[in-house]
């Protein structure tokens, strides 16, 4: 069986239904008080409800809390994972925060008795309520932390106190190495840095700065001509460097655009361009001129006879009449040597740009290849550090737990050093860093849950600074083997910085949207679960402990479907990684069109506004399929859009307006975009 992979999830879709509770029947009027019978007064019969587990139910909560379940339990989901509950104030993220932890006990619980099973039987639940985090958020996460396994883990909470209390030599060493790592990566990440700039500016280097370029040599082999060329237009200065700052005008921009431009200004706004041109449309005018006075040479020696001031010179003109044929072929002549001249000037700078810049764009294909390759070996070796610190903070962690119960080899270590300023904090963090440790050795020596789960409720009650705080230990702090269940309101904690939802999935890997769910809700059943109705359907039944559907594997046609999605899904690792953990958690939840679903996370994960836009007019047009006339809002989109509906409909087939609707609502439910 394959590694699904389940980390850093993106948006998460199940199908989610409404249930109505059972209720008494209530008489039409009270004529008079009576006492009621306890032994017979129904369990729903409140007269002032607080919060009904049934509303969950009513809400349409169990649907999608059960798969966020499956999610939390499975045992092949990678940790550290964290499921946020999103939603304004009195949207329900308390309860459903219940409900969630508490469909994760009994998913374990389940586990236990189902023999073969996908899900692990021992994960330990605890539920902090931020209002009573005070002071440093590490200490207090661990003070609870250890409550509770105190109670039903006695031997892994003695160890990991051994670990945060009595470090040894050998742990010290350990964080040694770990902070030369880092050390090391960090200058890594710097020389990537620098590589990634010196490729940015690649164009002014070949350019202005590198000796022996092909688009150096050929302006050094043609400086005579370059320099007379250019001074024929008024350019001033070294004329090497005006001729590449004219390549580097038309490298910057689109091929096409460029030359196209570059051309017309060569041929009417250099300097000396413009003149030419209006000379040979005077000459040309003067030609024109010349011609019809001579075919009409009846009409005006006519009026120079009758006139006494000019009967003189008639006779003159007549006689030279010829003249008049051969100015206007002198003028059409000068007419076509200016034109000409304009024309031949812009092609012989226009012919010599060009070449210099197809000479640039050779240099810059062989240096990119150069600075890729150099860029890729950086890139690997950033990572390969990376992993080599993730490596020895695993071995430091695992250090101070074989430390904890050994015999120090220095006893001035066996206790922290009583000038530390933050001595609590430091053993805080390394009680909660061995619990995660010895989570993930489960099975060994000491009994151990398989899997931690921490509730995080009432972010709201808590100032938005002391809630990001509290963010951002609990990010810190739970490793490996622990699930965060965060019950928070995106708009109040205002996590700063731009926009606030599309940093969530820094803190969070799978979002669940109660404001989605409440906005839709059916509070006609809510009010019938607080009052009771007479009839409801039947509940949503558990998870089935012996089999989930997240082992279901992919076809080929789907994997082919995914790939061709990627490029929609967003332009980093982590947007496409989340796309397809998503696609594969909740493609078998149904009645969605794979294809439609796979578009919708595509276009939730990576889309722009204008796509997201013609996706919205698309769905909201009649009923049918996406496509003929419905083609054309995917066309406002754009072509990126078209490509991945053409593959959709190329893999799974035509894609109905109503499959493209429940598939965006699917989608934008489980979603960071509120």
């Amino acid at each position: 069986m394959t590694n699904i992979g389940l980390r850093e999830l993106g948006a998460i879709v199940p199908g989610a239904r409404r249930t109505e509770t059972d209720a008494a029947a209530r008489p039409a009027t009270a004529p008079r008080r009576e006492t009621p019978d306890p032994a017979s007064a129904s369990p729903l019969g409140t007269i002032f409800a607080a919060d009904l587990p049934e509303a969950a139910e009513a809400l349409g909560y169990d649907a999608p809390l059960n798969l966020l379940a499956e999610l939390a339990a499975h045992a092949r989901t990678e940790t550290p994972l964290a499921i946020g509950l999103l939603g304004r104030s009195g949207s329900g993220k308390s309860l459903a925060l219940l409900r969630l932890q508490r469909a994760i006990e009994a998913l374990s619980a389940a586990a236990r008795d189902a023999g073969s099973t996908p899900f692990l039987s021992k994960i330990l639940t605890l539920r902090i309520d931020a209002a009573d985090i005070d002071g440093f958020p590490a200490a207090a996460l661990a003070r609870a932390l250890h409550s509770r396994l105190a109670a039903d883990f006695p031997a892994l909470t003695i160890e990991a106190t051994y670990t945060a209390r009595d470090p040894h030599i050998a742990a010290r060493e350990a964080f040694e190495r770990l902070d030369a790592a880092r050390n090391k990566l960090e200058a890594e990440r710097v020389s990537l840095g620098e590589t990634d700039a010196r490729r940015a500016r690649l164009t002014e280097s070949v350019l202005y700065e590198a000796a022996g370029s092909q688009v150096d040599a050929y302006a050094s082999a043609h400086r005579a001509q370059i320099k007379n060329s250019l001074a024929g237009f008024g350019v001033t200065g070294d004329p090497i460097l005006g001729f590449k700052d004219m390549v580097r005008a038309i490298a910057d921009r689109s091929a096409a655009g460029a030359r196209t431009s570059f051309a017309l200004r060569a041929f009417w706004g250099l300097k000396g361009q413009t003149k030419l041109i209006v000379a040979a449309l005077l000459l040309a005018l003067s030609g024109l001129g010349l011609g019809m006075a001579f075919a009409e040479q009846t009409t005006w020696l006519g009026w120079m006879r009758g006139n006494e001031a000019l009967a003189g010179a008639a006779p003159w003109f007549e006689a030279h009449m010829d003249w008049l044929l051969t100015l206007r072929q002198l003028a059409f002549a000068g007419a076509a040597l200016a034109l000409a001249a304009n024309i031949w000037r812009a092609l012989r700078l226009i012919q010599m740009v060009f070449r210099g810049e197809a000479l640039l764009q050779a240099d810059l294909s062989a240096r990119r290849r150069d600075f890729d390759g150099h860029f890729g070996h950086q890139t690997r070796r950033v990572e390969t550090l990376a992993a080599e610190v993730d490596r020895l903070s695993r071995r430091a962690s695992e250090a101070e737990q074989r430390a904890g119960g050994l015999q120090a080899a220095n006893p001035a270590l066996a206790e922290p050093s009583p000038f530390s300023a933050d001595v609590v904090k430091e053993q805080a963090q390394r009680f909660i860093a061995a619990v995660g440790a010895l989570v993930q050795k489960s099975g060994g020596a000491i009994e151990a849950p398989q899997r931690i789960v921490i509730a995080l409720d009432n972010l709201d009650a808590a100032p938005a600074s002391r809630a990001r705080e509290i963010l951002a230990q609990v990010r810190a702090l739970l490793g490996p083997g622990f699930v965060a269940l965060i019950a928070l309101d995106p708009r109040r904690i205002a996590l700063g910085g731009g926009d606030d939802d599309a940093r969530l999935d820094k803190w969070i890997q799978a979002p669940f949207q109660i404001g989605a769910i409440a906005a839709n809700a059916d509070y006609a059943a809510l009010v019938g679960a607080i009052l009771g109705a007479a009839k409801a359907p039947p509940p949503i039944p558990s998870p089935d402990a012996r089999q989930s559907a997240l082992d279901e594997p992919l076809s080929e046609a789907e994997a082919k479907l995914l790939a061709d999605l990627a490029p929609l899904a967003g332009g980093s690792a982590r947007a496409v990684k989340r796309f397809v953990n998503l696609y594969r958690l909740i493609r078998a939840q149904g009645p969605n069109h794979k294809g439609a679903l796979a578009l919708m996370l595509a276009l939730d994960a990576g889309g722009t506004e204008a796509e997201i836009a013609a996706v919205n007019d698309a769905i909201k047009g009649p009923r049918g399929e996406l496509a003929g006339d419905i083609h054309v809002d995917f066309q406002k989109g754009g072509a990126r859009l078209v490509k991945a509906l053409d593959a959709v409909q190329a893999a799974e087939g035509k894609v109905t307006v109503d499959a493209a609707r429940r598939a965006f609502a699917a989608a934008r439910l489980f979603s960071f975009h509120s």
